[in-house]
């Protein structure tokens, strides 16, 4: 493992993420598929997949509320591989000075990417019995990395040094009825919020009526916005995703055509690739995060059938 002195210095030359989000070119991000058990050679391997079509990779914390690695031990292993992560952090699993603490030690990684949100509910029937902790929530996690962030005071009266961090948070996007602002997202950036990730949406139409309300709002001169897609190998694992994701949007055409088609795999490519052409498109659409239940080498793929990073491979 890299000293922290190295690791900071990798960390300070990599920052792809922000680099790239703030380029005006449209960034794309890759998720991980973390399980209890992988091991760093497999979740490396993995990584350095999605980083061949990727600006940064992200790294779920406890996705669909099962145990996996450590997003800070997975975020050691992509830093010491000189790759840009994006740890996820959720308030459902962490009290408040478990959070501060997690934030503070992933930084000290060299991790200055994080996508900080609520968490949802557990699941009804989950076993082993869990408690969520929701000791604190979005808007106040987002206000403790700021303050982190700017070396500002924290609980106990304690300061930090500052280390500019680059702070996340996450919204669904719907059709909005004509009276809709968008209160609570503005509320998000007003604490610190950098970026904007939206849950997975196959609905290029939707994606289009949300994102103009959001410029019309002028919030996307404050905040980019990353849209969500997911790579799909078959019609019944988007229907799984659709039950486990209840606010992810994924439509019938979506299915049909995953169903009608004589390699659904690659059927599952060619919708991810039209749909990063269509988003890239979409005014304030600054990016998308690209998640797949399937091979990681399918996101290559559907970037590079896209047309929008020639060198991916």
């Amino acid at each position: 493992m890299l000293p922290e002195k190295s690791l900071r210095r990798h960390s300070r030359s990599l920052s792809k993420l922000r680099e790239a989000i703030r380029s005006q070119e449209f960034t794309l991000t890759g998720e991980l598929a973390l399980a209890p058990g992988q091991d760093a050679d497999a979740i490396v391997e993995q990584a350095r997949e999605l980083k061949t079509a990727t600006d940064a990779i992200q790294i779920p914390d406890h996705r669909h509320a099962l145990p996996h690695p450590s997003n800070i031990a997975v975020a050691a292993h992509l830093l010491h591989n000189e790759i840009d992560p994006i740890l996820h952090m959720n308030c459902r699993d962490r009290n408040r000075i478990a959070l501060q603490s997690d934030i503070l030690g992933a930084r000290t990684l060299g991790a200055s990417n994080f996508l900080l949100l609520r968490g949802s509910e557990l699941p009804a029937g989950h076993r082993p019995k869990s408690t969520g902790v929701f000791d604190m929530g979005a808007i106040d996690l987002i206000a403790t990395a700021a303050a982190i962030s700017e070396g500002r005071v924290l609980t106990g009266g304690t300061e930090v040094a500052g280390a500019e961090l680059f702070i996340g948070t996450v919204a669904t996007a719907f059709d909005p009825p004509a009276d809709w602002k968008p209160e609570k997202l503005e509320t998000k950036a007003d604490a610190g919020a950098r970026f904007v990730q939206l849950q997975i949406c196959m609905d290029a139409d939707l994606l289009r009526s949300y994102l103009g309300r959001l410029v019309e709002a002028r919030l996307t001169w404050r905040v980019q916005v990353l849209a969500c897609i997911a790579v799909l190998p078959s019609a019944e694992v988007a229907r799984k995703l659709r039950d486990v994701l209840p606010a992810s949007i994924i439509p019938a055409s979506v299915i049909r055509r995953l169903e009608e088609a004589g390699d659904a795999e690659q059927e599952g490519v060619n919708i991810a690739a039209e749909l990063l052409q269509e988003l890239s498109e979409i005014p304030g659409v600054a990016g998308a995060n690209l998640v797949t239940p399937g091979d990681p080498e399918t996101v290559t793929a559907s970037v590079r059938a896209s047309g929008l990073r020639s060198g991916a491979s």
